[in-house]
C-alpha cells in the first residue's frame, strides 16, 4: 500500500504512473497483437468482422470498467483516510455487485447477438464470423470483470505494480495462443476468428487462476476467505452512484463508436478494416494518457480524503506535461508513418490507403486527449462522475455523431468526413472539461464518510 498524501509529488506520480503506462502498452499491444494475427492470418475480410464488434465489446465492458473505478476512488478515499473496517466492506460489496453485473450482462450478451449486428449494419459478408467471435468474447467476460476489479482495488491501495505484471502473463500467454488456435497446426484445429477470441479468453483465465496466490501475498485483504459477505446496502448504492455515471459515460463513448461503425460498413469492408486499423492505432496512443488519468484519480481521491487541495492542483499540473509529452511521441511516430504501420496489419492495397487518410486526420486529436483525460482525473477522484457523463453525451453523440452522419451524407466529403467529426469532437470536449476544473464545482462531490480533518501540506 501507499500513501499518496505524504512526500514528493513527482516522484510518487512517475512511481504510479510508470508501471500503469507501460500496463496499458501492454493491454494495447494486446489488442494489436490480435488484430495482426487475424488481419495478417486470416484477411481484411476477418478483420472487418472483429472491427465491427470492437465497440459493441467496449460497451458492455463500460458497465464493469465503471463500477471498477468506483472501487478504486472509494478504495483510495478510505486508505486516504486510514478508514480501514470501511475499506474491507469496500471490497466485498463491491465483488458481489459487480460480479453479478458481469454474469447478466454475459447472459444478455448472447442472447441478443444476432440484433445487435443488425442494428450495426454489418455486411453480409463478414456477419457470421463477427457472431462468432462476439459469442465467444462475452463467454469469457467473466475473466475481464475479475482482472478491472483487482486493478481497481490495488491502484486505489497505491499498488500499481502487480496489475502490471498480471498483464505481462496474459500478453505473452495471448501471443502465443491465439496464431495456435487460428492456425490449428498438426492436429489441433483451425479455429479462424473464433481462435482468435478463444484465446484471448484463455490467457485472461490463466492469468487470474495463477496471479491470485501471489496477490494474497502482497494484500492479505484479497483474501476472500477472510471476507464478511454481508450486504451493506448504503456501499452498494455508493458504489452504482459513483459508478454508474462512469459506465454510462464509457457506453456514450462506445455508443459513438458503434454509430460511427455503423456509419463506416455503410462504405463497404474495405473501410471498415481501415477504421479497425485506425482504432487500434488510437488506442495505442491512447493507452498511456488513459493510464496517466486513472492515476492521477487514485492520488486526487486520497488527497481529497486528507483535504490537502494544493496537492491536487500540483498533481493535475505535473500529469498534464507527461500526458502531452505522451501524445507528442505517438503523434510522431504514427502521422510520420502511416503507410508503413498500416502495413504490419493487412496487404491490402487500398486498405492501406484509407488508413493513411483517417491517420492524417485524425492523430492531431491525440493533443487534445491527452488535456482530456487529466482533467477527468481530477474530476473523478472527487467522485463527481456524474457531469463527466454529461460532457461525454455533448461531445460523443451531440456533435460528433451529429458532424459524422451529416459530412458522410450530405457533402462530398464521403468517409473523410467520418473522420474530421473526431478531432472537431474532442475540441469541443477539452473546452467544456477545463471550464468545469477552473469553476471548483467537483470540489463539492467528495464523499463524506471517507474524509478527515484537514492537515498541513507537508511537501
Amino acid at each position: 500500500m501507499r500513501d499518496f498524501t505524504e512526500g514528493s509529488i513527482f516522484k510518487q506520480l512517475l512511481y504510479f504512473t510508470v508501471p500503469m503506462l507501460l500496463g496499458n502498452l501492454l493491454q494495447a499491444l494486446y489488442s494489436v497483437v490480435d488484430a495482426i494475427w487475424v488481419g495478417r492470418l486470416i484477411g481484411h475480410q476477418a478483420f472487418a468482422a472483429v472491427s465491427t464488434t470492437v465497440p459493441m465489446i467496449f460497451m458492455v465492458v463500460s458497465a464493469i470498467i465503471g463500477l471498477s473505478m468506483a472501487t478504486n476512488i472509494l478504495v483510495g478515499q478510505a486508505f486516504g483516510s486510514k478508514n480501514m473496517p470501511y475499506l474491507s466492506k469496500v471490497l466485498t460489496n463491491s465483488f458481489i455487485s459487480t460480479g453479478f453485473l458481469c454474469i447478466l450482462i454475459s447472459a444478455l450478451g448472447i442472447i441478443f447477438s444476432d440484433p445487435l449486428l443488425n442494428l450495426l449494419n454489418t455486411p453480409d459478408d463478414i456477419k457470421p464470423m463477427s457472431h462468432v467471435f462476439w459469442t465467444v468474447t462475452m463467454g469469457g467476460l467473466v475473466f475481464t470483470f475479475m482482472y478491472n476489479w483487482f486493478s481497481g482495488v490495488l491502484r486505489g491501495l497505491g499498488d500499481a505494480k502487480t496489475p502490471l505484471y498480471l498483464l505481462v502473463v496474459s500478453t505473452c500467454l495471448n501471443i502465443i495462443i491465439v496464431p495456435v488456435l487460428i492456425l490449428g497446426p498438426g492436429p489441433l484445429p483451425k479455429l479462424g476468428v473464433a481462435g482468435s477470441a478463444l484465446g484471448t479468453v484463455i490467457s485472461n483465465a490463466v492469468m487470474i487462476v495463477v496471479s491470485y496466490y501471489f496477490v494474497l501475498r502482497k494484500h492479505a485483504l484479497l483474501n476472500v476467505r477472510q471476507w464478511d459477505f454481508s450486504i451493506d446496502w448504503a456501499i452498494i448504492r455508493k458504489i452504482f452512484a459513483i459508478g454508474l455515471p462512469v459506465s454510462m459515460q464509457m457506453i456514450v463513448i462506445s455508443l459513438s463508436g458503434v454509430l460511427m461503425v455503423s456509419l463506416v460498413n455503410g462504405f463497404g469492408s474495405l473501410v471498415t478494416a481501415a477504421y479497425g486499423i485506425g482504432m487500434q492505432l488510437d488506442n495505442l496512443a491512447f493507452m498511456p494518457v488513459m493510464a496517466i488519468g486513472m492515476s492521477v484519480s487514485s492520488m486526487v481521491a486520497q488527497n481529497l480524503g486528507a483535504m490537502k487541495y494544493d496537492r491536487v492542483h500540483r498533481i493535475m499540473k505535473l500529469s498534464f506535461v507527461m500526458s502531452f509529452a505522451c501524445a507528442l511521441f505517438f503523434f510522431i511516430l504514427i502521422y510520420g508513418f502511416p503507410r508503413a504501420i498500416a502495413g504490419i496489419f493487412t496487404k491490402e492495397p487500398a486498405v492501406i490507403m484509407l488508413t493513411v487518410q483517417y491517420v492524417r486526420i485524425v492523430s492531431f486529436s491525440y493533443f487534445l486527449f491527452s488535456g482530456i483525460m487529466i482533467l477527468q482525473g481530477v474530476v473523478r477522484g472527487s467522485g463527481d462522475t456524474t457531469t463527466m457523463l454529461v460532457f461525454s453525451v455533448i461531445t460523443m453523440i451531440i456533435v460528433r455523431i451529429s458532424l459524422a452522419y451529416v459530412f458522410s451524407k450530405y457533402t462530398l466529403l464521403n468517409e473523410t468526413g467520418l473522420w474530421l467529426s473526431i478531432p472537431l469532437s474532442a475540441v469541443m470536449g477539452l473546452l467544456l472539461h477545463y471550464w468545469y476544473y477552473k469553476s471548483d464545482r467537483w470540489k463539492k462531490s467528495i464523499v463524506p464518510s471517507t474524509v478527515r480533518g484537514p492537515e498541513t501540506v507537508t511537501d
